[in-house]
């Protein structure tokens, strides 16, 4: 068994994160068991899982084909930004007129600015955030690429990385922190690309790493949820348990999707997966307003109901998004083929 695992089963990942953040995103659904909440009220670590399968993936694309940074960054543009203006600029149309919020937020939003200006009805901050991760991904994956303590090197990055998460929370910086505690998790990506890329196998060893990382993760949220550390100098944000647990989550679930017959399941994830992107823009925006859409759609007080159906609607949308944007692509291609190809040599 390598770590080729994570790249087979990667839309099966990306699956099961998008429903996990679903999941969180539902605030006041009632799972009724307390183990089942706290692992609900837990889903934003799917987000974690998102960027170290993302940053893996990017490792994968720079190593089978050699692109300078403007040719990089339009691919990495090309792949997220025509699903996000779809869903941003209906989107902040809708918050100017019906929360009343200035049109300047449209600017920022569609400059992908507005996560670090903080403006009222600013968008969702993770396609910002990742636009940052990409536009740093070619430096790493060459210092990465050509370092031969590759995985002390990638340590050193996430010791920093928590440093300065420590830095901004000390200085009240609050609300750049969704991207600044997924940093830790970018680098461990990164590596976990090369030790794809390399064929890495998962050694008795290496599995006894990562069920102790899995340990220190259980350990850490138990800390971080329990103990009083408003005093301390040191903070402990629940976001940083899923640098110990993501990799060791992902290979167990990657390892149960390979091996056990889940036939459906499996294909249902994998659904989710490849259009997670456009499930999640719609997630965060359109299935945001559940006191609106309450009034439009009301089971009253089974709220689980009401989540059911907002899910198979977000999940529907969310597909029916994906085919519009690739076909749109498709188009846009055909034609610069065609206005290419009309132009004498």
């Amino acid at each position: 068994m390598d770590y080729g695992l994570l790249s087979r089963r990667r839309s099966e990942l990306m699956g099961v994160a998008i429903l996990w953040v679903m999941f969180f995103h539902a605030l006041d659904l009632d799972l009724g068991h307390p183990l089942l909440n706290l692992i609900r009220a837990a889903g934003f670590g799917g987000v974690d899982i998102f960027i170290l399968l993302s940053s893996m993936g990017l490792v994968m694309s720079l190593s089978r084909r050699e692109q300078d940074y403007s040719a990089f960054m339009t691919r990495r543009a090309e792949r997220i930004l025509p699903a996000y203006f779809l869903v941003m600029v209906p989107y902040t149309i809708f918050l100017v007129f019906y929360q009343g919020i200035g049109w300047s937020v449209l600017l920022w939003n569609s400059l992908l600015l507005y996560y670090w200006v903080s403006p009222t009805g600013a968008f969702n901050w993770y396609v910002a955030g990742a636009m940052t991760f990409y536009s740093v991904t070619p430096l790493c994956y060459r210092r990465l690429r050509d370092s031969r303590r590759r995985t002390l090197l990638t340590a050193g990055a996430i010791v920093v990385s928590l440093a300065l998460c420590q830095l901004l929370i000390h200085e009240g910086y609050w609300f750049y922190m969704d991207v600044f505690y997924r940093v830790p998790v970018f680098f461990l990506g990164l590596l976990m690309g090369f030790y794809v890329k390399e064929e890495k196998k998962l050694t008795p060893l290496s599995l006894l790493f990562w069920a102790g990382s899995l340990v220190v993760g259980v350990v850490y949220m138990w800390v971080s949820l329990n103990l009083e550390w408003g005093n301390w100098p040191i903070f402990f944000p629940q976001c940083h348990m899923f640098l110990f647990t993501t990799v060791p989550m992902c290979l167990v679930i990657a390892l149960c999707f390979e091996k056990l017959p889940l036939g459906l399941v499996a294909k249902f994830f994998r659904l989710l997966g490849k259009n997670s992107l456009e499930i999640y823009l719609l997630n965060v925006s359109v299935f945001s307003q559940i006191e609106l859409l309450r009034k439009l759609v009301s089971f009253g007080p089974s709220n689980r109901l009401y989540f059911l159906l907002m899910f198979a609607v977000n999940i529907v949308l969310g597909c029916l998004l994906h085919q519009l944007v690739e076909w749109g692509k498709g188009q846009w291609k055909n034609r610069r083929r065609a206005v290419s190809s009309s132009q004498p040599s």
